[in-house]
């Protein structure tokens, strides 16, 4: 995949995958649009503009605009594709989502680009620590955080396999240590499973999204120290694959989430509710502490928001004792 620079950023890894997978999507699907609320630049999408100029409509920065033509659209039998911000997705176009959206079932499938923290320097009005509890609380959405490009490309070429609402969470990208492949070679996204992609006996550590990274090299560092971890990748945030992570957890006995998200609401609140009803066991939750977000670049930022490797590990040490 050729790297491309959009504002002296790299367009590798997610937002080229993003761009690559939707035009591969419109050449697959006549009946495909997509819906764009001027962020299309930023998101990476205009290869789609200008492959199907007839099947990209721009609505202005309006995106609750934006979500009612895609209900409408889904109802004239097209098949819509809503890529935005997430902050501005799930919070300004909220209502609109809940009825025409979800109370309607509406198959249109929306993806939250720039989720957490990875809108940097424009701070918390763009970043999004809030939408995975938001679209999980609606009735019938599915909602999906993959860990890395490969993983992304197959829930976007699956999406049409869900009937009914499908919400997307993606990172903008460009934390170039972490651009990496964490699924193995082989591995077969499906909508409603995670997946154990290293095996361990002492602690379960789960991640969602950028988080599924520093797990890995968490388990690293506690075997090191003669711990065996074993790492969930927690991209089934809803229908949640409770049989999945309470198996892990029966089997080690306690368990790490990892999100680039507020703790509150998020993976944490969902691997705390499958482990109440299925599988009681104590855990730590580490991501956002219920903060709003700040200005900074991502190497200031992830640190001081705890969303690293470290606060992984520590998390696990303060478990195991």
């Amino acid at each position: 995949m050729s790297e491309k620079m959009r504002y002296g950023c790299s367009l590798k890894g997610m937002r080229a995958t993003l761009s690559d997978t939707l035009v591969e999507l419109g050449h697959k699907d006549p009946h495909m649009i997509v819906v764009d609320c001027e962020t299309g630049t930023a998101t990476n999408i205009l290869d789609f503009r200008d492959t199907f100029g007839d099947r990209y409509v721009t609505m202005g920065v309006a995106e609750q605009s934006g979500v009612s033509f895609a209900f409408g659209a889904s109802r004239a039998g097209l098949h819509p594709v809503v890529p935005l911000f997430s902050a501005f997705l799930t919070r300004r176009a909220c209502d609109q989502i809940y009825i025409q959206i979800g109370y309607a079932k509406a198959n249109v499938k929306m993806i939250g680009c720039y989720s957490g923290l990875t809108t940097p320097n424009t701070g918390a009005t763009h970043q999004s620590v809030n939408d995975i509890a938001i679209m999980r609380s609606l009735p019938g959405m599915t909602v999906v955080e993959t860990a890395d490009p490969e993983e992304l490309r197959q829930a976007l070429l699956a999406m049409w396999d869900v009937t009914g609402p499908v919400y997307i969470r993606m990172i903008r990208g460009d934390i170039a240590k972490y651009d990496i492949q964490c699924v193995p070679e082989g591995h077969v996204f499906r909508y409603g499973k995670s997946t154990v992609l290293r095996e361990g006996t002492d602690i379960s550590l789960i991640g969602t999204g950028l988080m599924v990274s520093r797990c890995l090299e968490a388990a690293d560092i506690l075997k090191e120290k003669g711990y065996s971890a074993e790492v969930v990748n927690c991209s089934a945030l809803k229908p949640f694959d409770n049989e999945t992570i309470a198996a892990s957890v029966r089997k080690t006995g306690r368990a790490v989430t990892a999100e680039n998200h507020n703790i509150i609401g998020g993976t944490g609140s969902a691997v705390a509710e499958c482990l109440a009803e299925y599988c009681p066991a104590p855990m730590r939750r580490v991501g956002i502490m219920d903060q709003y977000g700040e200005s900074g670049s991502l190497e200031e930022l992830l640190p001081k928001f705890g969303l690293t490797t470290e606060k992984v590990v520590e998390a696990a040490l303060g478990l195991l004792g």
